[in-house]
């Protein structure tokens, strides 16, 4: 399970990173180009930017038309997408290993040439706008957008990735070329490919395409990015049509672990934790509200985390009537486990994480998309063998810390659907730390 020994990682004079992972065992590759730039970075004004420009780069290049862009991909029969987050933003396309740099070619044409034409501007703004209503309209995307809000506040990191309707009907060319040059730059990017291809002429190729990619000003290139503060705070919206509420918890985990241990080993640790609490039928989490209360058909926890944050979410559906139990018996259950960690849970805990990793590594755009985000947050590539052993290393104390920690502050709420409120989403959230500190 060793990463292979070619892996590469190249950094170009001008800044920009080369990430090559050879799997030989497959016969497709993933290649992409991906930007530390994304909601993060934006101002009131100018939040959405990132997603219409992510949009806007396939609708022309200086060489080729959005009918061409799309044609040369699927006549490789590549799959063909891109992803705007909080902290980053990606195109990349996936087909056979032997079009490897043909698919480099055509991705950054993407990112290095679009055009951004007035009259595809004005028609994708359309297009967005109406993704942006559909966002909106639904409770469950509605709730997940509150969290943010409800665990950074009014830092950027708590807009919406998508933008404000009024932001988007706004943009213009002059507003995306501006961005490209603020933040479309060699230092905040990583070009990467996975999967059967050759590496040595791939890796050539890649440093052809992107060396003459401008960098950052002086002032302005390798700053680490700096953690948003948390707001820990209770918020909510009414849907009328809905007969269900959605419920989001989520507590914030230091980006390090105690006595400066690794950040790899802390996240591992804070997904430990995570599926312990919530990951599968027999969780402590979903094994009592769903099979022994019978409060909800959905519940679970995850980690939610970037270059600059962690986060522990639980997630639930339920209905208005059994939302306080929910909420009182995933507190019980919160505090149990920052009590003591049971050793089965644990052991499944780390079994299913180290499924989860190895699967994922048998997958040629999901390990790149994983390798892309280590580089972004800790400056390389933990190989996978090395990853399986932290995880089996990880004892029983280290995972109770991750409560410990996490529960020393207020939760974070968002709760939307049928009678959901602002008073009710703090009573909630009062109810929840009355019963996580019941006793103490």
């Amino acid at each position: 399970m060793e990463a292979p020994a070619s892996l590469q990682l190249r950094t170009l004079p001008n800044g920009v990173r080369l990430l090559a992972l050879p799997m030989p065992h497959v016969q497709s590759a993933s290649v992409g180009v991906f930007l530390r730039v994304g909601s993060r970075d934006e101002t009131p004004a100018s939040n959405g930017i990132s997603h219409v420009l992510e949009h806007m780069a396939f609708k022309g290049t200086t060489t080729r038309s959005v009918q061409t862009i799309n044609l040369d991909a699927e006549r490789l029969g590549a799959d063909v997408n891109a992803y705007t987050g909080k902290d980053s933003t990606g195109y990349f396309m996936t087909g056979l290993g032997q079009h490897a740099r043909q698919l480099l070619r055509m991705t950054a044409d993407i990112v290095l040439n679009s055009t951004f034409p007035e009259t595809e501007l004005q028609r994708e703004l359309e297009v967005i706008r109406q993704e942006a209503i559909e966002y909106d309209e639904d409770p469950e995307d509605s709730a997940n957008e509150l969290l943010d809000r409800a665990i950074w506040g009014s830092d950027p990191m708590g807009m919406p990735v998508i933008g404000t309707i009024r932001n988007i009907e706004g943009f213009s060319r002059d507003d995306l070329v501006a961005h490209v040059r603020q933040h479309y730059v060699a230092d905040k990017t990583i070009v990467a490919a996975a999967g059967n291809f050759d590496v040595d002429a791939w890796m050539e190729l890649a440093g052809e395409l992107f060396t003459g990619m401008p960098a950052s000003a002086a002032t302005s290139r390798a700053q680490p990015p700096v953690p948003a503060g948390y707001a820990g705070q209770a918020v909510a919206r009414r849907f009328t049509q809905v007969s269900q509420v959605f419920l989001n918890i989520a507590y914030p985990l230091p980006l390090a672990g105690a006595d400066d241990a690794p950040p790899q080993r802390w996240r591992l640790a804070g997904s430990i934790a995570a599926n312990l609490f919530g990951g599968g039928m027999s969780s402590p989490l979903v094994d009592t509200v769903r099979e022994r209360l019978g409060l909800a058909y959905t519940a679970d926890a995850t980690i939610d985390s970037g270059d600059a944050w962690l986060n522990f979410v639980v997630h639930a559906v339920t209905t208005p009537d059994k939302v306080d139990a929910l909420v009182k018996a995933t507190g019980e259950l919160l505090r149990a486990q920052a009590a003591a960690i049971d050793p089965i849970h644990l052991e499944r805990a780390k079994n299913q994480l180290t499924v989860s990793r190895v699967r994922s590594a048998e997958r040629p755009f999901a390990t790149m998309e994983r390798a892309v985000e280590e580089v972004f947050a800790h400056g390389a590539v933990t190989p996978l063998s090395e990853t399986v052993a932290l995880i089996d290393s990880i004892g029983a104390q280290e995972v109770r810390e991750v409560f410990v920690r996490m529960l020393s502050h207020p939760p974070a709420l968002s709760i939307t659907g049928k009678g959901a409120s602002g008073k009710s989403a703090r009573q909630l959230a009062a109810a929840l730390s009355a019963s996580v500190h019941q006793g103490h």
